[in-house]
């Protein structure tokens, strides 16, 4: 049976998203300082990327504390939380001396729920919807063994972020035993207003029973619910929203994103996470690369300022793109069950696995023998961890007794 990732609800109060970070302001404060001409600060954040750690939640290296937050899934829904979810995350400013923030809300956020089309495990892609996938090292699996145990009529949910080639690189898929309706996020092409139809990828949507939003359009971003049965070749959409993100996006003086470079056309103009993003500014440092390997495809995280939608860079790191550093987790908390048969246990909802190569504190304080559930429950500790191949479990590297 595949080791549970998810992050239950009940860690949660009401909480504050993946890749792949960015930091906005929360209440209207759109506008700029007249002097200056740049964005007006907030005293709020805005970040979207995959989950990679709980501690509270971690996104792109940042712990966010999440006692006072919201969850939802973007339809008012209560959610979970696991690992490679993609979240947008509403906050408050981030410490960049600690890379702490508080939560206010997170919305979880699927790209596709559907049937799978078409799988080509040895290429490492995946169709679903009508949309090509693409999975690497770090793509968490749940219920299911990995990409080969799918196959032609699964059905998934889907966690992705935008790659290269109009493809998608899913951070996490969840197998699933029925589903009530499907999903699909993307962007319009081919839209007929007489037969009211239009293409997200391959895939014919029909939104013929539905009142068309305003500002529907060929490049235009929907979400979009869809009926299970294809009508005449369609999917036939039951509900449809205008937007990418689930949280408003306003300007804010403070602003971080991480994933994959998409749309490239020069330094002024790509997107990572689906943000416009201007590298092109004389200042802008370029870390572990240079401009040159700002490219399609390229891992970065960039920092800056964002200013009528666009994030303005002042700093681009660039990933080396080490499948090993892909794979990372990092968990704290204490420890709720322990299998000491199977060597595994369970922390902030994930279950974690220990051999003969994980290492245990630095002092010798800390061995497998404290690995153990007491009277007052288990140990608190820091996990160094890492996906294994094929993403369905995690395995310790590196465990810590944490205060």
């Amino acid at each position: 049976m595949t080791p549970q990732l998810a992050f239950p609800r009940r860690w949660f109060a009401p909480l504050a998203l993946a890749a792949s970070t960015m930091l906005l302001a929360a209440c209207g404060g759109g506008g700029s300082d007249s002097a200056t001409g740049s964005p007006t600060a907030s005293p709020a954040s805005y970040t979207t990327g995959r989950i990679s750690g709980f501690g509270s939640v971690i996104v792109n290296g940042v712990r966010f504390n999440d006692s006072n937050a919201k969850i939802s899934d973007g339809d008012d829904g209560a959610s979970e939380l696991a690992l490679g979810m993609v979240v947008e995350i509403k906050a408050g400013r981030i410490d960049d001396s600690t890379a702490r923030g508080d939560a206010s809300e997170i919305v979880v956020r699927s790209e596709i729920k559907g049937p799978v089309e078409a799988v080509n495990a040895a290429a490492g892609t995946l169709t679903v919807l009508g949309q090509l996938l693409r999975v690497d090292a770090a793509t968490v699996y749940e219920d299911t063994s990995g990409l080969a145990a799918l196959s032609v009529g699964s059905l998934v949910e889907v966690y992705a972020v935008p790659s290269t080639g109009g493809a998608l690189l899913a951070t996490r898929i969840e197998a699933k035993a029925s589903l009530g309706a499907y999903k699909l996020r993307g962007t319009v092409a081919s839209l007929d207003t007489t037969v009211k139809t239009f293409r997200i990828g391959n895939a014919l949507i029909s939104y013929a029973g539905v009142a068309a939003p305003a500002g529907l359009k060929d490049g235009a971003f929907v979400k979009v619910k869809l009926a299970t049965v294809r009508v005449a070749g369609a999917w036939v959409v039951t509900k449809i929203r205008l937007g990418e993100r689930e949280i408003e996006v306003e300007n804010h003086g403070e602003a971080e994103v991480g994933g994959l470079v998409s749309g490239f056309v020069n330094l002024a103009s790509f997107k990572v996470a689906d943000v416009p993003v201007d590298a092109s500014g004389s200042a802008v440092v370029f870390a572990g690369g240079t401009a040159a390997d700002v490219t399609n495809g390229a891992r970065v995280e960039v920092e800056g300022s964002l200013f009528n939608g666009v994030l303005v860079a002042t700093k681009v790191k660039i990933e080396d793109g080490d499948e090993q550093q892909e794979r990372e987790v990092e968990l704290h908390g204490a420890i709720t069950s322990v299998d000491t048969v199977a060597r595994t246990f369970v922390l902030r909802g994930v279950t974690v696995a220990w051999n003969d190569t994980t290492h245990f504190g630095g002092d010798g304080k800390f061995t497998a023998d404290d690995i153990f559930i007491g009277p007052n429950g288990g140990p608190k500790v820091e996990v160094k961890a890492y996906l294994a191949a094929g993403g369905a479990s995690v395995v310790a590297d590196k465990i810590s007794a944490e205060d």
